[in-house]
């Protein structure tokens, strides 16, 4: 392969879009947001009308895709078939101009969607190790066909492309590992008294929903969606007897459960990392009321962390429509009502108003992750 282009073959108009690209790619972490910059970044300098980007799975040993132009949804493909198993098995870019004549292509999608495909290109995403961890198929070339010149093109730009890729996937896997871990860790902590999985989830996305439509940046949105799981976390500290007691605690007993905030703010203090900072504030605050009567320091309106007052909403709304050995389930209707009616007494009126506007999504997000 050829590592370099004059600026003549490249061309200084695509040489300026593909740094601009380049710098802008740069600055992503999402990896569908990459994946989607990437094809377009292709297909304009390739001069193309469809551009795929197939990424290898190493556990399920197939390639896929949710990038695809013209194209919904995820699609596998065995890396032992097709012109981009091919391209993946054999680590070599490829050029066909008649791919119905090719043994490899596979017509069925051609045939489901009713599009023409007239020739392709694929090409290994190869990262400067010389790992190849997918494969770029671009489809139908808007004049003529594909040369060896658009080779050298992909081939160039899928190295650059490959290891922000690669560093995105590692991204998201310690992200994946990371929220894997907290929701694991509040599950041990909450175990005992009969909370689900599905509660954490749930008023974690309800959080994350109600901090999104008050207008906090997606980065603090995100550190409060993997924080508000940990906000019972200090239960751990609290004896059987009590934690458990099917009966109404007596008034000694209740002071004593009214400490699991404190013992999860000391679980969770001084931590160098930003998510745990955050579920230290939302343990420790996240029974106080707006209007001054909560504990345990009996906090009033902005002395309580934002990120406790959202939660405290998104908790008591789950809890009251989640079903439990002691009750059944509100109506959301019902627990709607209650929270208005507790707006600017349990909770900040701001907090309430964006929670009515994400509702909607509230709602959609309860159905979908039910017990």
């Amino acid at each position: 392969m050829q590592s370099f282009l004059t600026v003549e073959e490249f061309g200084p108009d695509k040489i300026s879009y593909f740094l601009n690209s380049i710098v802008y790619i740069s600055k992503l972490q999402n990896v569908d947001d990459i994946l989607f910059k990437i094809a377009d970044v292709l297909r304009n300098i390739l001069e193309c009308d469809r551009v795929s980007i197939f990424v290898w799975d190493k556990r399920k040993d197939k390639l896929w895709t949710k990038v695809a132009h013209g194209l919904a949804g995820r699609i596998e493909v065995d890396k032992e078939t097709g012109i981009v198993g091919w391209t993946f098995r054999n680590q070599k870019s490829v050029i066909i101009n008649d791919p119905y004549s090719n043994p490899y292509f596979n017509p069925e999608v051609d045939r489901k969607t009713g599009y023409k495909t007239k020739n392709i290109l694929a090409t290994p995403l190869r990262t400067y190790s010389g790992n190849v961890i997918g494969v770029v198929e671009a489809i139908n070339k808007l004049s003529g066909n594909f040369s060896e010149r658009d080779i050298k093109l992909a081939e160039i730009i899928s190295i650059y492309i490959s290891n922000f890729f690669e560093n995105s996937l590692l991204y998201e896997e310690i992200k994946r590992t990371q929220e894997e871990i907290v929701y694991r860790l509040s599950i041990a902590a909450e175990f005992r008294d009969s909370t689900t999985y599905k509660h954490l989830v749930r008023m974690s996305l309800y959080s994350y929903l109600i901090a999104v439509e008050m207008g906090f940046d997606e980065s603090w949105c995100e550190k409060l969606r993997l924080a508000a799981p940990m906000h019972d976390i200090g239960k751990i500290g609290i004896k059987d007897s009590i934690l458990l007691k099917p009966a109404k605690l007596t008034k000694e007993e209740f002071e004593e459960m009214k400490n699991h905030t404190i013992y999860g703010y000391e679980i969770l203090k001084d931590s160098d990392i930003e998510v745990l900072r955050m579920a230290s504030n939302i343990a420790a605050c996240h029974h106080e009321k707006y209007d001054g009567s909560g504990y345990p320091r009996g906090l009033k309106g902005e002395e309580i962390p934002p990120e406790a007052r959202i939660v405290s909403v998104a908790d008591v709304f789950d809890a009251l429509t989640s079903k439990r050995p002691y009750k059944d389930p509100f109506p959301p209707e019902e627990a709607v009502e209650y929270i208005k009616k507790e707006s600017g007494k349990s909770f900040d009126p701001k907090v309430v108003s964006a929670f009515l506007k994400a509702l909607p999504k509230i709602l959609e997000t309860m159905n979908e992750n039910k017990d």
